[in-house]
C-alpha cells in the first residue's frame, strides 16, 4: 500500500455500510471542509488589518457569514421577536427629551450616531474646547482649526521668532507689503540701500540682522504674507487662553476645524445628556429610537408624545402583534398573533393588483424567537440555478465520451441569441403563444447544438483538439453577438429605441410562464397522466399484485403538489416553467446515457476509443455526437435564461456561466441527477453572495474562495478521503467519475 494512502475499512458492518456510503459523500464532505476552510481566510483578514487573531470575533464573523448565505440562498433565519425591554433605552431617552415626537426620533437616532461615531467622551471634550472661546463664530473656529496643523508644521518658534517683521508689515498696505516681499526676497544680499529702503517702510526691521532678515523674506514669500500674518494672529488667539499648538484642546480644534462646528456643538450636549442619563450602548439606543420610529410609520404607535406612546401604547402594541425584529432596523408585522403564520408584503403599488396578498415571509415561533423563511428568495436562487444544472449538464455530458468541452459559454451565447431573435422578430410574431414559445426554445437547442457539432467535427475529422477549439469558438461567439447586438450599419439585432445596447424585448405573450400564472388544472392534468402512465407501465406487476396501484397515484398526488408548492413559491413572479425543462433535461441524460445504445457507444468512447473502435463502434459519430449533444444543452439553457427570464440580450450576456457550468458537472462528479443538488449549491452561493457580503462586513470574494477550494477539494479528493476517513475510490467510481480521459495528448 502506497504511503500515506488510507487503507478500507473491511470489518464489521458498520465499517462496510461507511464504506458503501462515504464515497457517495465525497462531494458533500468536499463543500462542508471548504466551507471550515475558508474561516482561515477570514482569521488571515483579521490578523492584516488588526495584527492579531480574535478566534471568538472569528467564529462571530464565520457564523454571521454563513447565517447571511444562508438566509439570501434558501430564505430561511432565525430573528429574534419584539418585547418591552428591547426599548428600554429608547424609554429612558424619551422620558428626559423635552416633547420627543415621531418626526424627532430620526434626528435623535441621527445625532446618536454621529456622537457614537465621534466618541462619546471626545463629544464632550470638544464641547469644553469650544466652551473656551465663546465669542468666536463657527466659521472663525474653522479658520483656527485649520491653521493649527499649518503652524506645527513649519514650527511655532519660527513662526514667533519672525513676529517682529510680520508685525511691521502688517502695519502696510498689504498690496505694498506683499511688493516689498517680492522685491529684496529673490536677493543673493541685502545692499545698503535695500537695507535702508526696507528699514523706512518697516522701523521694526531695523533690529534684525541683513542675513534674517533676509531669510525670513524668502520663508514669508514661500509661504505667503497673509497667510503667515493668519497664522500669528491664531497663535496668539491661542495664547490668550494659555494654549499652544501642540496642547491637547489645540489638536481638538484642529479636528473640530474639520468638522461642522455646527454639528459639534450638538454632540456636545447630546453626549452630555447621555453621559447624565448613563446610556453607554449608543448603538442600542440609535436602533431603538429607529424602531421606534417604524413603529409609528405602522400606526403601532399613535400618541405624539413618543415618551407617552413608549409607556401606555408599546404593551399593547406587542399584546397584540406579533413583531419580528430583523437586521438594519426592519420589522415583520402580523396582527394575528400565532404560532404558525404569514406576513404579507406591504402593497407599494395600489393600482397594480399583482402586489395584492403577495407573501413577504412565513414564520414559525419558537419562543422569544422566529424561524422565518422568505419564499421569494428561494424563489429567486432555484430561477439563478437552472442555467447551472443544465449548462453543467452539458459539460458532463462531454467528459463522459471522453472530450472536456470549454465551449458551454459560446454554446450559451449561440442559444440565446437565436431565442431572442425567435421571440421578438416580426416573422414569427402570428404564431399562437405556447407553439412560439416552443418554437423559441427549440431554435435556441439548434443553435447551441450547432455550435458544439463545430468542434466535434474538428475533433473526429482533423484530431484537432477540443479544448482549443472551444476556447476560441467562445471568443467568437460572444464578439459575434456583441456585433450582432451593436451594429448601426445596418442594424441587425439592435433596438434602437433602447439607451443601452441589448436586443429588443420578447412580448409578454412569448415568454416562459411563471407557475403562478398556470391554472390549478394544469397540475392535475398533469398527475392524472402520471398516474395513467404509471398504471401502463406496471400493468403486469398490477395484475399480479393489486398493491402496486398505490405507487402510481402516490406519484400522481406528489406531482399536484408540487406543482401547487411552485406556484405558491412564486410570490415574485419569477419561478418560470423552465424549471420543468431543467428536471426533464436531466432525466433525459441520464436516460440517453444509461439506457440507450447510442449513450452506451458513447461512454464506451469515452472510456477507450481503440476497444471502441474494435467493437465496431463510429469513433468519429460519437465524437461529434457528443459535442452536438453537449451544445444542445447549453443552447437550453441559454435559450430558457433568455426567454423565462430576462427577455432581451445585452452584449457580455451570461458572464461566466459556461465555465461555472464545469465547477458544476466536477461538484456532480458528471452524475446527471446530482447536477441539480451541485447547480443549486453553485446559484445558493452566488444568491446569498451579497447578504452575507452586508451582514459580516467581509468581501464578497468570499463566495469565489469557497467555489475555489469546493473545486479544489473535488479535483484533489484524496485530501477529503484522507480527512474524513473515506475509502479508496473504486475502479468503477473512477469510470463513473471519468474526467477527459484521454487529456491533451488525445
Amino acid at each position: 500500500m502506497a504511503e500515506g494512502t488510507l487503507p478500507a475499512p473491511t470489518t464489521g458492518a458498520p465499517a462496510r455500510r461507511w464504506a458503501r456510503l462515504s464515497s457517495r459523500l465525497v462531494p458533500l464532505f468536499a463543500v462542508i471542509t471548504a466551507l471550515v476552510a475558508s474561516m482561515l481566510f477570514i482569521m488571515f483578514t483579521e490578523l492584516l488589518t488588526q495584527g492579531y487573531v480574535d478566534i471568538p470575533q472569528v467564529l462571530n464573523t464565520t457564523g454571521t457569514a454563513y447565517n447571511g448565505l444562508i438566509e439570501g440562498s434558501l430564505g430561511i433565519t432565525i430573528s429574534n421577536t419584539l418585547h418591552n425591554q428591547d426599548l428600554s433605552l429608547a424609554k429612558t431617552y424619551a422620558a428626559n427629551a423635552d416633547e420627543l415626537n415621531p418626526r424627532g426620533l430620526n434626528v435623535a437616532a441621527r445625532l446618536t450616531d454621529e456622537v457614537n461615531a465621534a466618541g462619546i467622551d471626545n463629544a464632550i471634550r470638544y464641547g469644553e474646547v469650544l466652551g473656551k472661546f465663546p465669542d468666536l463664530s463657527d466659521e472663525e473656529i474653522v479658520v483656527l482649526g485649520t491653521v493649527i496643523p499649518e503652524v506645527q508644521t513649519f514650527g511655532e518658534a519660527n513662526l514667533l521668532g519672525m513676529r517682529t517683521l510680520l508685525e511691521g508689515l502688517s502695519e502696510l498696505d498689504r498690496s505694498d507689503a506683499n511688493d516689498l516681499v517680492e522685491k529684496f526676497a529673490d536677493d543673493e544680499a541685502l545692499t545698503p540701500e535695500a537695507r535702508e529702503e526696507i528699514n523706512t517702510a518697516v522701523p521694526a526691521a531695523a533690529d534684525l540682522s541683513n542675513a534674517d532678515l533676509l531669510a525670513q523674506l524668502k520663508v514669508i514669500q514661500t509661504n505667503g504674507f497673509v497667510k503667515m500674518e493668519r497664522w500669528l494672529q491664531q497663535v496668539d488667539l491661542l495664547a490668550e487662553n494659555r494654549l499652544n499648538v501642540t496642547s491637547p484642546e489645540a489638536q481638538d480644534l484642529a479636528t473640530i476645524g474639520t468638522l461642522d462646528v455646527a454639528k459639534v456643538r450638538d454632540w456636545a450636549v447630546a453626549a452630555e445628556n447621555l453621559k447624565t442619563l448613563g446610556i453607554s450602548n449608543l448603538t442600542a439606543l440609535s436602533e431603538q429610537l429607529r424602531i421606534t420610529k417604524v413603529l409609528y410609520d405602522k400606526g403601532l404607535l399613535v400618541d405624539q408624545n413618543a415618551n407617552t406612546a413608549l409607556t401606555n401604547e408599546l404593551d399593547n402594541v406587542i399584546q397584540n402583534n406579533y413583531v419580528i425584529l430583523r437586521p438594519n432596523n426592519q420589522m415583520l408585522f402580523d396582527p394575528n398573533p400565532r404560532n404558525f403564520g404569514t406576513i404579507l408584503a406591504e402593497n407599494k403599488t395600489p393600482d397594480d393588483p399583482s402586489d395584492d396578498n403577495k407573501i413577504e415571509a412565513v414564520y414559525v415561533k419558537l419562543g422569544d424567537r422566529a424561524l422565518i423563511f422568505y419564499p421569494g428568495t428561494l424563489e429567486s436562487m432555484i430561477v439563478r440555478s437552472i442555467p447551472f444544472v443544465i449548462a453543467g449538464l452539458a459539460v458532463a455530458l462531454g467528459f463522459k465520451a471522453g472530450l472536456f468541452n470549454i465551449g458551454a459559454e459560446g454554446q450559451l451565447y449561440a442559444g440565446g441569441i437565436i431565442t431572442a431573435w425567435v421571440g421578438f422578430s416580426p416573422l414569427f410574431a402570428d404564431i399562437s403563444p405556447i407553439p412560439h414559445i416552443v418554437l423559441s426554445i427549440i431554435a435556441g437547442i439548434i443553435g447551441g447544438m450547432l455550435w458544439g457539432a463545430i468542434p466535434g467535427l474538428l475533433k473526429a475529422y482533423t484530431g484537432a483538439h477540443e479544448v482549443i477549439n472551444t476556447i476560441m469558438l467562445n471568443f467568437i461567439a460572444i464578439n459575434l453577438v456583441d456585433w450582432l447586438i451593436k451594429s448601426t450599419n445596418p442594424v441587425i439585432l439592435l433596438d434602437t429605441t433602447a439607451s443601452v445596447p441589448r436586443t429588443p424585448y420578447i412580448p409578454p405573450q412569448f415568454r416562459i410562464p411563471t407557475f403562478n400564472q398556470i391554472s390549478p388544472l394544469w397540475f392535475v392534468a398533469a398527475a392524472v397522466l402520471t398516474v395513467i402512465i404509471g398504471l401502463w407501465q406496471r400493468r403486469e406487476q398490477i395484475r399480479n399484485k393489486p398493491s402496486l396501484i398505490i405507487r402510481p397515484i402516490v406519484s400522481g398526488i406528489l406531482i399536484f403538489v408540487a406543482g401547487i408548492a411552485l406556484a405558491w413559491l412564486t410570490v415574485n413572479s419569477l419561478l418560470h416553467v423552465g424549471l420543468i425543462l431543467m428536471v426533464a433535461a436531466v432525466w433525459f441524460t441520464e436516460w440517453f446515457l444509461d439506457r440507450t445504445t447510442p449513450g452506451f457507444e458513447l461512454r464506451t468512447v469515452g472510456a477507450n476509443p481503440d476497444a471502441a473502435r474494435y467493437a465496431g463502434m463510429n469513433v468519429q459519430w460519437n465524437i461529434v455526437l457528443a459535442m452536438a449533444l453537449s451544445g444542445a444543452l447549453a443552447g437550453l439553457a441559454g435559450g430558457i435564461e433568455i426567454a423565462g427570464v430576462h427577455f432581451n440580450m445585452t452584449p457580455g450576456f451570461f458572464g461566466g456561466v459556461g465555465f461555472d457550468a464545469i465547477a458544476v458537472a466536477l461538484l456532480a462528479r458528471n452524475n446527471p441527477r446530482n447536477m441539480i443538488a451541485a447547480g443549486l449549491l453553485w446559484g445558493a452561493l452566488i444568491s446569498g453572495g451579497g447578504l452575507m457580503q452586508t451582514r459580516a462586513s467581509i468581501s464578497i470574494d468570499l463566495v469565489k474562495i469557497i467555489q475555489a477550494l469546493i473545486i479544489m477539494f473535488i479535483a484533489a479528493d484524496a485530501i477529503i478521503r484522507f480527512l474524513w476517513r473515506v475509502p479508496e475510490a473504486t475502479a468503477e467510481e473512477k469510470e463513473r467519475t471519468l474526467f477527459a480521459a484521454k487529456g491533451w495528448g488525445g
